[in-house]
């Protein structure tokens, strides 16, 4: 009985210094996604959005661009709505289609809607404060803050530290799903 317990404590002994190596690679993984964002030149992907209105839910599938400066999302799906673009530069958002604005229906009373979502990922992966980095599966998770009562979680591949999942919740209710894709930085 004692060889098995001195075995045991040894095992657990051997165990730890693996977990700060697995703590040390959730900051890196989180600081270097971050530092891409701060300093990219460019970022391009693809997100299928949902976004749960309450009694509505609707399904989007955008593209995303960013220059430094400016967000551009555009609707890729539905098809009924291809082609519109929402613009964010220094916080501000609008929907346009041909010159046009658009309204695009509010999520949470922040002002949060489908097609804002992404700028809002982007500026909390660059600048939010983060409550809490852990290991979800093969994935780093990190939720972060995003004004009052919103909070951003988004999920990293544990390699290239990628995105591949966001997650937006507003006064504890989940608004806004995201599986990102084709994630390029430049």
């Amino acid at each position: 009985m004692r060889k098995t317990v001195v075995s045991a404590l040894m095992m657990i002994l051997l165990l730890l210094p693996g977990c700060g190596e697995r703590e040390a690679r959730l900051q890196e993984g989180f600081g270097t996604l971050r530092q891409t964002v701060t300093d990219a030149g460019s970022i391009r992907f693809q997100a299928a959005l949902t976004a749960d209105y309450g009694e509505v839910v609707e399904d989007y599938t955008l593209a995303a661009s960013y220059d430094g400066q400016e967000t551009v999302v555009e609707v890729l799906a539905p098809e009924l709505i291809a082609g519109v673009k929402a613009r964010a530069l220094r916080g501000e958002t609008s929907v346009e289609y041909d010159g046009a604005i658009l309204g695009a229906g509010p999520l949470d009373g922040e002002g949060l809607t489908a097609m804002s979502a992404i700028p809002v990922m982007l500026d909390a992966l660059a600048s939010s404060y983060v409550e809490l980095l852990w290991w979800d599966g093969d994935y780093i998770a990190a939720r972060l803050y995003v004004g009052e009562t919103s909070v951003v979680t988004v999920w990293l591949d544990q390699n290239s530290f990628a995105p591949t999942a966001m997650e937006v919740a507003s006064e504890g209710r989940t608004v806004i799903k995201s599986i990102i894709t084709g994630w390029e930085a430049g």
